[in-house]
C-alpha cells in the first residue's frame, strides 16, 4: 500500500512538455504530454526498412503475368497496344507495393497496321505518390531529341488492387492531362499495373466521353465522387511482346521520387529535363537523404561516446 500510495503522489505532479514537430509535408505540428510514454519516439510498423525489403522481391513478380482483356469492344476505331517487356521489367522493379508511382508512355504505329500502337519509350517524370493516388507534374516532357518521332500514348502507373474500371481518381487525372494538353488525343490511355498476390496484373483502359466531361470538372478527391459511374472508361487490346525494345527516360540525376524524402520541395510546376537511362529504385538512397543523415549523426556521437 505504501508502494502504492507513492506511485499515486508521483503521478499527481504532473508536468507538461510542449514539443514542435515537423511533418513529411512540412507543416509544424505542436503537442503537449504530460506522461514518459507520450514522450518516446513512435515506430510504426510499416517501417520503410520493411517495406524496402518487401519491394527487393517485386522482380520474382514478373515470373508470372497476367493481362486482362476481357470486355473489350471488337471496334474498328480502337487500337491494339502493345507493351515491350524490357519496359515492363524495368518499371515494376523501380516501383513500390504500396505507394503508387506513374510514368507517360509514347509510342508509334507500325507502317503497315495504324490501328496498332507500339510503346517504344517511358518517361519518368518527378511525382509524389501515396496509397491511393499519385500526384504528376504539370509540364510534360519535351526532350524532343528522344521524343520527336513518337506520340504521347497515356500513362502507366501501379495500384495494390486489380479493379474492372479506372478508378474515379485516375479518370480525373486523364481527364484533366488531356484536357490542359491536347495532344493527348483518343489514342492516350491508362494502363493499370496491379501487384496481385505472387503476380502483376496488367489492363489497359481508355476514358470515355462522358469520363472526360466528368474527370475535368472533378474536384472531389474522395474515394466515392458523386457522379462517377463505372462505365466512364472501357477495357482496351494490351499485348506484351519481347520482340520489341523500348527505351526509359528520366530526370537528370535521375531523382524521380518525392513522396518519401524529398517531400518538401515537390510542387507540380517543378522544372525538369529528361535523359536517356535507367531509373533509381523507389527506396535508393537518393530518394531519401535523410535516414542516411540520422544513421550519420547517430554514428558520430556513438564515435564521440
Amino acid at each position: 500500500m505504501a508502494a502504492l500510495e507513492k506511485s499515486t503522489e508521483a503521478q499527481s505532479q504532473v508536468t507538461a512538455i510542449q514539443t514542435q514537430t515537423t511533418n513529411i509535408h512540412g507543416d509544424t505540428i505542436q503537442t503537449v504530454t504530460t506522461t514518459n510514454y507520450e514522450q518516446q519516439v513512435f515506430s510504426s510498423k510499416s517501417d520503410w526498412r520493411v517495406r524496402a525489403i518487401s519491394a527487393t522481391h517485386l522482380p520474382l513478380r514478373l515470373q508470372h503475368i497476367y493481362v486482362s482483356n476481357d470486355d473489350v469492344k471488337d471496334d474498328a476505331a480502337s487500337y491494339t497496344y502493345v507493351l515491350p517487356k524490357n519496359i515492363l521489367r524495368t518499371f515494376v522493379t523501380a516501383s513500390d507495393l504500396r505507394t503508387q508511382v506513374a510514368a507517360f508512355m509514347y509510342g508509334i504505329s507500325p507502317p503497315d497496321n495504324k490501328q496498332v500502337k507500339e510503346i517504344k519509350a517511358i518517361a519518368w517524370v518527378p511525382q509524389r505518390g501515396n496509397n491511393n493516388n499519385v500526384e504528376l507534374p504539370t509540364q510534360l516532357p519535351k526532350e524532343d531529341y528522344f521524343l520527336k518521332d513518337l506520340e504521347p500514348l497515356g500513362w502507366i502507373k501501379t495500384q495494390a488492387l486489380e479493379l474492372s474500371h479506372l478508378s474515379p481518381t485516375d479518370v480525373t487525372t486523364q481527364a484533366k492531362i488531356m484536357g490542359d494538353h491536347p495532344e493527348w488525343g483518343s489514342s492516350s490511355i491508362c494502363l493499370t499495373c496491379a501487384f496481385t498476390p505472387g503476380s502483376v496484373s496488367l489492363a489497359a483502359h481508355s476514358v470515355t466521353v462522358a469520363g472526360f466531361e466528368w474527370g475535368r470538372k472533378n474536384t472531389d478527391t474522395s474515394p466515392n465522387p458523386p457522379g462517377f459511374n463505372p462505365n466512364m472508361s472501357e477495357h482496351v487490346q494490351l499485348l506484351l511482346s519481347d520482340r520489341i525494345l523500348g527505351m526509359t527516360l528520366v530526370p537528370e540525376g535521375r531523382v524521380w521520387n518525392y513522396g518519401i524524402g524529398l517531400t518538401q520541395m515537390w510542387t507540380p510546376s517543378l522544372p525538369y529535363q529528361m535523359v536517356l537511362d535507367t531509373p533509381l529504385l523507389f527506396w535508393a538512397e537518393e530518394h531519401r537523404p535523410a535516414a542516411f543523415l540520422s544513421v550519420s549523426v547517430s554514428m558520430m556521437v556513438f564515435f564521440l561516446v
